[in-house]
């Protein structure tokens, strides 16, 4: 049993080292690991997973619940669809969903509405992370389409091609020892090379900025100074003439209130994020992708939690069930 404590192992490599069938094994977790009623915790994270096999008809997303203070998974759910996740919630008493005092999401809006409809007390933050990788994402793309109307083979499209991390990665040590570059035919260091780059476009320079000026607002503002920050962000967003950046403004001004939350610090000084939740779910990508995908969305349920949740435990018993998914059985076939 303590091996099915391990996500690297699968059911069959189990199998082996015990000398056993991996049917016997997974026997095994299905009688003797049972997953109690979760406890909603004061601080939730939400997220999903990606696995058509195993979720609901009305979702191919699982859902992943996260105690963010605490730090450890304390459910998956087979559906993130809101319907779905309503029906979940409306099981727990009032008292019970007003315990929950914050709630980490990404920024599907869904999420947003099931969670002000079930946690009247709860305050919403989004992952400042996903915020950032949107702005990041479109920043490269407006790169991108820079570099692929200036002359190929030019020195521009040399700059943009080789040194674009120079611009797209954040937080750079631009002041190296100059070295040589074959070339322009003379030593540069990477702040030349990077004040070559923004001197292409008064558009990519001003579309830098205006990147850079949101990831230090992410960075460094506190729970004082953040909202009046934002603010200036937004209004700065808003008259730039940078027009890829129409959709990223909205999602300020959309998201305002959830951004200012995520710089509260209510446990161990740790901002408010969805990373115990991205760091189940690439753990749990990982596990899908060694086994090869499984559509037994019970057994999986079962395991998951077994190695990542300290609270859930197994017991021996003299009890077999399988939670074996079982087809319903074919009808005959009539050859015309």
């Amino acid at each position: 049993m303590k091996y099915l404590s391990n996500l690297d192992l699968t059911f069959k490599r189990i199998a082996q080292l015990n000398n056993v069938a991996s049917s016997t094994v997974q026997l095994y977790l299905d009688s003797y690991v049972s997953i109690p009623r979760t406890i909603l915790p004061e601080n939730l994270g939400i997220d999903e997973l990606y696995s058509k096999s195993m979720s609901n008809s009305d979702s191919a997303y699982l859902c992943i619940l996260v105690d963010n203070h605490k730090r450890y998974p304390i459910d998956i759910l087979p559906s993130r669809s809101k319907n779905y996740l309503n029906s979940f919630f409306s099981k727990y008493s009032k008292t019970e969903r007003e315990k929950v005092k914050f709630v980490t999401i990404d920024m599907w809006k869904p999420y947003k509405d099931v969670v002000l409809r079930q946690f009247p007390n709860c305050q919403i933050a989004v992952d400042p992370f996903h915020v950032v990788k949107n702005l990041s994402d479109i920043f490269i793309k407006i790169r991108r389409t820079i570099m692929n109307q200036v002359p190929y083979g030019s020195d521009y499209y040399y700059l943009l091609k080789k040194w674009f991390s120079l611009i797209d990665k954040y937080d750079i040590d631009l002041d190296n020892e100059p070295r040589y570059n074959a070339r322009f035919n003379r030593k540069l260091n990477k702040r030349q090379l990077f004040d070559m780059i923004l001197e292409i476009s008064d558009k990519l320079k001003e579309a830098y900025q205006l990147k850079v000026m949101y990831q230090i607002f992410n960075e460094r503002a506190t729970v004082d100074n953040c909202e009046e920050w934002l603010d200036i962000i937004i209004s700065r967003f808003s008259r730039s003439s940078v027009v890829e950046y129409i959709e990223f403004t909205n999602l300020l001004i959309n998201w305002k209130q959830e951004i200012i939350n995520s710089f509260n610090r209510p446990h161990n000084d740790r901002k408010q994020s969805n990373a115990l939740a991205e760091a189940t779910n690439s753990k749990l990508r990982a596990y899908l992708d060694m086994a090869r995908g499984t559509q037994n969305f019970t057994r999986f349920r079962k395991r998951v939690l077994l190695a990542t949740n300290p609270k859930i435990f197994y017991s021996i018993s003299n009890h077999l069930e399988s939670d074996k998914n079982f087809k319903s059985e074919r009808g005959k076939y009539n050859k015309k």
